[in-house]
């Protein structure tokens, strides 16, 4: 594998297009300071789903040490149960054994409701925003989440669980950029106009003509604020690499989990808007995972069961 990436290296002047995204390498010191400011305004993650995003991902983890998590967390706690309790598991009776509850639902689900919480503590005042739609924003995350986890292996569950975390978290910058929007609006500050923005082609172009800055640079600054792992900032920072740039511009340490993101977004946001015009990796990038270059190919029956499925819970909540 490794060999045929060599022999197919991709040279930037093959892939660099009228604009490609800002790479945090292009900000001026100004322009991060400023970021930073912002940041400086978001409340960090809470202990607790900062220690379940760690616990899960660890395969000899079990119920009892999340549920101790999860315990010094009331609002964490009320969740978790309000989930397990709902119409969508149809119990047939009332759960309120939070270990029991966790054991029900799966590390996975604990684990996605843990960062819900924390990005809702984090941006409680988004809601505020006319055509912020937080709710499309998290139930695409939770569709990346799990195509990301089909592509590891059944004997590799570790990464599994780290690639779902990385799904989930992956557009946590788009976050970010509405609190700064939100700041920009406080301080009489006016974005270019809408037929500005209409020209552009992709949606980082939009983010960065508006806010100087794009959603996947802000989501790893902001990963690295609340004291997430290198490689999940990295990755967040890079996951639209692949569809802008060549494997030698992507941190070889994190190749694949970069690439795995970036591509079950792609394939999420071609069965959820199968008219939205997307940018794809060179195929030498699908060879570094393993998967057909055709991502028709790639959603396959299962995989579209286990995104309805997920969807469909999701709409239930």
């Amino acid at each position: 594998m490794e060999e045929d990436v060599g022999s197919e290296e991709i040279l930037d002047s093959q892939l660099k297009e009228v604009w490609v995204p800002l790479r945090y390498a292009d900000l001026s010191q100004d322009r991060l300071k400023a970021i930073g400011g912002v940041l400086d305004t978001i409340p960090a993650l809470p202990v607790s789903v900062q220690e379940i995003i760690q616990l899960a991902a660890d395969t000899a983890c079990g119920a009892k040490e999340i549920a101790e998590v999860a315990a010094s967390d009331p609002v964490l706690v009320s969740n978790i149960l309000m989930t397990v309790n709902s119409s969508y598991y149809s119990l047939s009776r009332k759960i309120d054994n939070l270990r029991l509850a966790i054991v029900l639902l799966g590390f996975e689900e604990v684990r996605n409701i843990a960062i819900q919480c924390g990005l809702t503590n984090a941006f409680k005042d988004l809601s505020k925003i006319k055509g912020f739609d937080t709710r499309n924003l998290w139930i695409h995350s939770n569709l990346v989440s799990v195509c990301a986890e089909s592509f590891s292996s059944d004997d590799d569950p570790k990464r599994g669980g780290i690639l779902l975390t990385m799904g989930m978290l992956h557009d946590i910058g788009k976050y970010a950029l509405f609190a700064i929007g939100m700041i920009m609006k406080r301080n009489g500050v006016d974005g270019p106009k809408p037929e500005v923005l209409s020209h552009a082609t992709h949606l980082m172009e939009k983010e960065e003509l508006y806010f100087g800055v794009n959603h996947a640079i802000v989501g790893g600054l902001l990963a690295r604020k609340w004291n997430l792992s290198e490689r999940i900032g990295t990755v967040l920072e890079c996951h639209h690499y692949p569809s802008f740039h060549g494997i030698s511009e992507i941190p070889s340490d994190y190749l694949e989990d970069i690439t795995t993101i970036c591509i079950a977004d792609l394939v999420v946001n071609q069965m959820s808007h199968p008219g939205m015009k997307l940018k794809y990796p060179h195929p030498v990038f699908f060879n570094t995972i393993g998967v057909d270059p055709n991502i028709q190919n790639f959603l396959t029956p299962e995989l579209e069961r286990k995104l309805i499925k997920a969807r469909n819970m999701l709409d239930n909540f």
